[in-house]
């Protein structure tokens, strides 16, 4: 489950994990085995082995200027400029590609090691992944 947060500037691991636990008590979301928020300066990341609203901070947290500086590029934007559904649309795309070809990247970049650990590269290898909104 990914949510994407345009807007959000100056936000903290505490930020994330009081976000996701207020989103989890309220029910909205199906339960997931991923958890991520992405921001257009941060991406925060859970690995969920149940869905119970606890404020836990995120296992991964990462620069997604860095991450997702070719997508802002492409879409002719600055991540400052990034909202509503051009950063779905960018964070989407990127999780795609991650999809595709995150085991050669995983290899060459160690920065996103994270991926194969947190288990999520090998599940998205067999996932579909669709754009939808939330309520």
């Amino acid at each position: 489950m990914a949510i994407v947060k345009g807007g959000s500037h100056d936000t903290s691991e505490l930020w994330a994990a009081r976000y996701r636990r207020n989103i989890l008590a309220h029910g909205t979301l199906p339960a997931a085995p991923f958890f991520l928020i992405a921001t257009p300066e941060r991406m925060y990341f859970w690995r969920q082995r149940d869905s119970g609203p606890a404020e836990e901070l995120p296992q991964f947290t990462l620069d997604a200027t860095n991450e997702l500086g070719p997508y802002f590029q492409r879409a002719g934007l600055t991540p400052k400029k990034a909202r509503g559904e051009t950063l779905e649309l960018i964070v989407f795309y990127w999780l795609n590609d991650i999809a595709e070809t995150g085991q050669l990247r995983a290899k060459e970049e160690p920065s996103i090691g994270w991926l194969s650990e947190s288990g999520l590269l090998e599940a998205l290898g067999r996932a579909r992944i669709e754009l939808s909104t939330v309520q």
